[in-house]
């Protein structure tokens, strides 16, 4: 008796359907692997200018696995590695690089019928681990918490979503509640409501255009117990992007996502965040 290994080959071919999408977005055709390499710059004001101001600079590449073992369930996770800079209002500043929190997800798919499914819905869920190490300085005391790669606390989130297939357009939304316990420093991510729409127009099977808005609601953040002022309140990104085919099964996307609606409490702004990635499909046998 011989032992056979997974071998891979062309998915594209195989699924019978044009459409191109993003990680997440995806119908979730038996035995697909997907990977995708990420990488996206943000920035971040908090506090009040001469008084406790901080500058956080953000930059991370993200590896991101997504395999469906059936045609209902999508498996997947996501490994970052992180570079925060911060400046302080007093003008000192501490940066980290080092791997961030990895996050596993699962997603259901609830569809009437495999092929060519137009209208798809399900629940999803998932969970972010403590994986990035507390940072600290040369005497062994802990960096700013505004710096860190990671809370220090385990986030677990649930909710659901719809897509419509109908080539060449693609319509997808999404909502999930995020909760954490406590982390790094007393730390206590407040609950928050994160979602978010978006619509795709294919020009051809190569090119698609896509808008979204993504959103997070939360509530405060404390320390100890005590509120953070600056934190909690809503956000909403504009994110037009496009998606383009390099090559059967390679996909290379990039978007731009800029603040519309920003109504955080106290003193926090969040700046437009750049974001490109590629990536690729297998089908494993």
């Amino acid at each position: 008796m011989f032992a056979t290994s997974a071998a891979i080959a062309c998915s594209t071919c195989m699924v019978g359907d044009p459409t191109q999408s993003l990680m997440g977005a995806e119908k979730p055709f038996e035995n697909r692997l997907r990977l995708s390499l990420d990488y996206l710059s943000r920035s971040e004001e908090l506090g009040r200018k001469g008084f406790n101001k901080k500058d956080i600079e953000e930059q991370r590449v993200s590896l991101n696995l997504a395999y469906a073992p059936t045609s209902r369930i999508m498996l997947g996770i996501n490994i970052p590695y992180v570079k925060r800079q911060l400046e302080s209002f007093n003008l000192t500043e501490e940066d980290v690089t080092t791997l961030g929190d990895v996050t596993i997800t699962i997603k259901n798919y609830m569809q009437e019928k495999e092929f060519l499914q137009k209208h798809m819905y399900g629940f999803l869920g998932g969970i972010k681990l403590p994986t990035a190490s507390e940072q600290e300085n040369n005497d062994g005391d802990p960096l700013d918490f505004d710096v860190q790669a990671g809370q220090g606390a385990t986030v677990v989130n649930a909710g659901a979503w719809y897509a419509h297939f109908n080539y060449p357009y693609l319509f997808y939304t999404s909502a999930s509640y995020h909760v954490a316990n406590e982390g790094y420093q007393d730390f206590q991510a407040g609950d928050a409501l994160v979602y978010n729409a978006s619509a795709q127009y294919a020009s051809d099977h190569s090119l698609s255009y896509y808008l979204s808005l993504e959103g997070r609601s939360s509530q405060k953040d404390t320390f100890g117990g005590v509120d953070d002022e600056d934190s909690g309140g809503t956000i909403v990104f504009l994110a037009p992007g496009i998606i383009y085919t390099i090559k059967p099964d390679l996909l290379l996307n990039a978007a731009v996502k800029f603040p519309a609606i920003e109504q955080l409490d106290g003193d926090h702004e969040e700046g437009t965040i750049i974001s490109i990635g590629v990536t690729y499909d297998f089908e494993l046998h």
